[in-house]
């Protein structure tokens, strides 16, 4: 007689909710990952724009230098607009992750209390049957010791 869980399809069920729940968390980090890059970006477009603006300041003065200096300045302003989109975007997704590592938290455990409760009747079923074997070895030593056989 073969271990049978009784309970093995809910198992089932629950690891591949927890493998789904965790493909989901690091979909949500990868997310995460890309949208903080792309404020990075945005940060060193500023950077580069500033960089050009203290290049045009040092170098001639020009009158093509003050609308190139406006038009930085524009830039900057718009960037600073995206910047702040974009980092509540970064909110907005981090909060999305944190939900679904929650998820996977909680199917997790859902999955390891199974486990347990298999772990548990596993055990049970192998003491039951070690009481058995136990039981018909004593039963074939007390044959034996009845017909004079002895030990």
């Amino acid at each position: 007689m073969a271990f049978r869980f009784r309970l093995q399809k809910v198992l089932d069920h629950r690891r591949r909710v927890e493998s789904e729940a965790k493909r989901s968390f690091i979909a949500a980090q990868q997310a995460t990952v890309q949208a903080l890059k792309d404020l990075e970006s945005l940060y060193l477009a500023i950077d580069h724009a500033r960089s050009q603006g203290h290049q045009a300041v040092r170098g001639e003065s020009s009158p093509s230098t003050t609308p190139m200096l406006q038009h930085i300045d524009h830039f900057i302003q718009g960037q600073k607009i995206r910047i702040e989109r974009q980092r509540s975007k970064i909110r907005d997704i981090k909060s999305e992750e944190e939900r679904l590592q929650d998820v996977l938290i909680a199917a997790a455990r859902e999955r390891k209390t199974l486990e347990k409760l298999y772990e548990r009747h596993l055990q049970e079923y192998r003491e039951f049957q070690n009481r058995l074997e136990q039981a018909e070895a004593d039963d074939l030593t007390t044959l034996r010791f009845g017909r004079g056989e002895g030990p």
